[in-house]
Order: C-alpha cells, then structure tokens, then sequence
C-alpha cells in the first residue's frame, strides 16, 4: 500500500459517492480496481474513470460502503492497480452488466462504447447512482417488467434498464441477473449468439450466473470485484 491523498468526496444520486484520488502510475479502465484503506477500513474501488495528466483516478461507491468523516486532503493507502482492463473488440455487440460495486465500471465502459452497446443492465441493493427516465428506446424482452433508463445512457445512445431490491416506477424489483435471465431467455437465438456479455459485480453474485450465460451467447468476460 502506498500513501496517497483523496482530492474529492462527493455525494451524487442515491446516496453513491464519487471518491478521486491522486494517481501518478500507469492510466487504468474499467475492469481494473483498487485497494484504499480510509479512515481505518478498507474498501474496494472499481475504476470509473482517470486523467493521467491531472494526476487522478476515480471510481464510486454506495455510501452504505463508506466510513464516516470523507473530506477532501484525506489521507488514505492506495494498492497497486487490481485485475484486468476490459478491452472490447471494434466488431463486439455488448450485452454490459453492472451489480452492487460493479454499477459504476459498468456504466462507464458503456459510456465509452456506446455505440457497440445493445443494452446495459443495472443495480443491485444499494439503489443506483444516476436519474431515472422514461427510456427512448423499447426493449421487447423487458417491455413488461422494466421501461426505466438512466438519463446519462439515454443521452449517449445506449438503452439501459434497471432492476433494484425496491420498488420504484419503471424498474424491475429483484436483482440484475434475474433480470439478466430474463432478456436472454426472451431474446432469438440469432441476436444471442452475436452478444459479448461483459459483466461487473462482487463474484458470490456472478459466479452462479456463469455457466448458464455463457451457454446462451457468443462470448462472455466475467470482472469478479470483492463484495467491499
């Protein structure tokens, strides 16, 4: 671990928090995280975004993870950088799938790839960190169950839905791979084969999707992030 300072820590929708913090290594992507001990805990922090030139990276994290007393200057121990950046292919149709900690990366590889992104689901159980609209774009495999977007993903073209542990309008209550299951299970067999499913989220949730998604798609990359 290595001493570091927290440059910001700030509250955004539903009570997610966006933590920056100084970096001075290589550039990292999503699919990569970090080990950050702060104010005595220690916390994973999946990699949303970061500028080699101004010396940061950044990830976010629902505030139910977080300790108390975040103020910019904060010392904090960063960790080498963590696992593997995912890295789609120019051909690649997307299929992106962000759970708990794994909302934040997910979100920002289809931000990045927006054009490649035929759907991006997310969620879990600590609410999610962007406003919720009206999606544009229909969906027939989840036109019964879920009919919300994410406005940041509505402005770059690419259809979102959510799934959450509460009820809310437009959303489906249950977890993202119920959902997941879902649209698959309802999707032709022809646009399935074609999909590259990309999925973030903390392994014991992942893992016992794995088998079944991988046999019903062209190709599936698992980011198995640790529960916290």
């Amino acid at each position: 671990m290595t001493p570091g300072r927290l440059i910001d820590a700030t509250p955004v929708i539903d009570d997610w928090w966006l933590l920056r913090l100084e970096w001075r290594a290589g550039r990292p992507a999503p699919g990569q995280w970090l080990w950050i001990d702060l104010n005595g805990q220690r916390l994973c922090l999946p990699i949303r975004d970061a500028d080699t030139g101004e010396g940061w990276v950044a990830g976010i994290l629902p505030g139910a993870c977080l300790p108390d007393g975040l103020r910019p200057g904060l010392t904090v121990s960063v960790s080498a950088l963590q696992g593997q950046a995912v890295q789609p292919r120019a051909d690649d149709t997307l299929l992106i799938i962000g759970e708990n900690l794994g909302v934040g990366p997910a979100i920002a590889l289809a931000e990045r790839h927006a054009d490649q992104t035929r759907l991006a689901l997310l969620g879990g159980r600590h609410g999610i960190p962007g406003r919720l609209v009206p999606s544009r774009f229909f969906v027939p495999a989840l036109s019964e169950v879920a009919i919300a977007g994410l406005t940041a993903l509505e402005q770059a073209g690419v259809p979102a839905r959510v799934a959450l542990d509460e009820e809310r309008p437009g959303v489906h209550e249950g977890s993202v791979i119920e959902l997941t299951s879902r649209y698959l299970g309802d999707t032709p067999a022809d646009q399935r084969d074609g999909l590259r499913v990309i999925a973030f989220g903390p392994w014991q949730s992942l893992h016992p999707f794995r088998q079944g998604a991988a046999a019903n798609v062209g190709e599936a990359e698992w980011v198995e992030l640790p529960s916290r």
